[in-house]
């Protein structure tokens, strides 16, 4: 058995510094998609534990709607809304991108994609807010 080292030729790289993702205009949109979600994350994580609280213990859960109620965690369900859709939009984009459907010899455009996939995300956010509303 041989034990022979095969060397590779070293690749020449260039050095990138801290905001190298700010040169391309893809790589500006995956980053700040990549930083919404902790936005995205970190809204689901609040209403998992609203629904945990409500489960748990009812008399206390008013105590917790006073804390989602304060103008701070207002203002951030606002901001998380913003990034939460910048976030769907620009998935919904790149799928018609990465996979996009044929139809004959033809792929549909990442437009089409992008529009199907809204349309669904609006009628089902209507729907569950008619669950959650009108079942109350």
């Amino acid at each position: 058995m041989s034990t022979k080292k095969t060397h590779y030729p070293e690749i020449p790289r260039k050095n990138l510094g801290p905001g190298w993702w700010l040169a391309n205009r893809h790589y500006t949109v995956y980053m700040i998609r990549e930083l919404t979600s902790f936005f995205v994350t970190t809204f689901s994580l609040i209403y998992i534990y609203q629904v945990y609280r409500l489960a748990s213990n009812p008399g206390t859960y008013g105590q917790y709607l006073d804390t989602v109620r304060s103008p701070a965690m207002i203002s951030f369900s606002i901001v998380a809304l913003g990034f939460t859709l910048f976030h769907s939009v620009t998935w919904f984009y790149l799928i018609g991108k990465i996979q996009p459907i044929k139809i004959g010899r033809k792929k549909t455009s990442p437009l089409l994609a992008l529009g199907i996939n809204t349309v669904f995300l609006v009628i089902i956010s209507f729907a569950v807010l008619q669950l959650f509303i009108v079942g109350k």
